[in-house]
């Protein structure tokens, strides 16, 4: 006996770990786009707390999916006091490009964080989120293009991103269209 939309869910699952692997390597990126050790320490400290929590969001442990919002309140509270703090004390190009840098890796955490979900809201942000994940990240490479190195590995990291949800939207297209899959 075989399972319906066996194919399908495997492609659906490559996608989002193809954008997994992204945002890691988008991280890596960020470094060395970065080029600044105390603006680097503000990257991991922006990006690593969205990063964990999605994941364990995942696992949907009790504890962590009934305290969700004040997690999330949290996060969103660090991540304006070091966003704050970056633009006091750095000069405005390394603070444009860090801004760029991390809202980009956050909104391909966002992308990831929903890429499976059969809830149309969170359909909808997983496409907005990727869409922001592009426009940021096309700023990002235009912004590198004087390092060849940078420009193209920014390139190699966007067409793993577009493979991933590619592979996700082709399965729920089909899936949709075969009737095994309904948004709720």
């Amino acid at each position: 006996m075989s399972i319906k939309g066996k194919t399908e869910s495997i492609s659906r699952l490559v996608g989002s770990i193809l954008i997994l692997i992204s945002i890691v390597l988008e991280i890596c990126l960020g470094f060395l786009i970065l080029n600044n050790l105390l603006i680097n320490l503000m990257l991991v400290l922006i990006t690593a707390p969205p990063f964990m929590l999605s994941i364990l969001l995942k696992v949907e442990q009790d504890f962590l999916v009934k305290n969700a919002t004040k997690f999330l309140s949290l996060l969103l509270l660090e991540i304006i006091v070091l966003d704050i703090l970056i633009f006091v004390f750095f000069s405005s190009p390394l603070t444009i490009k860090f801004y760029l840098v991390s809202s980009s890796i956050l909104l391909l955490i966002m992308s990831w964080h929903t890429s499976l979900s059969l809830y149309k809201i969170k359909k909808f942000i997983f496409f907005l989120c990727s869409f922001g994940y592009f426009i940021s990240n096309t700023l990002i490479w235009l912004n590198s293009i004087i390092f060849p190195y940078l420009s193209i590995t920014n390139l190699i990291f966007k067409l793993i991103v577009l493979l991933g949800i590619f592979l996700i939207v082709i399965a729920e297209l089909r899936m949709k269209r075969k009737g095994w899959l309904k948004y709720l």
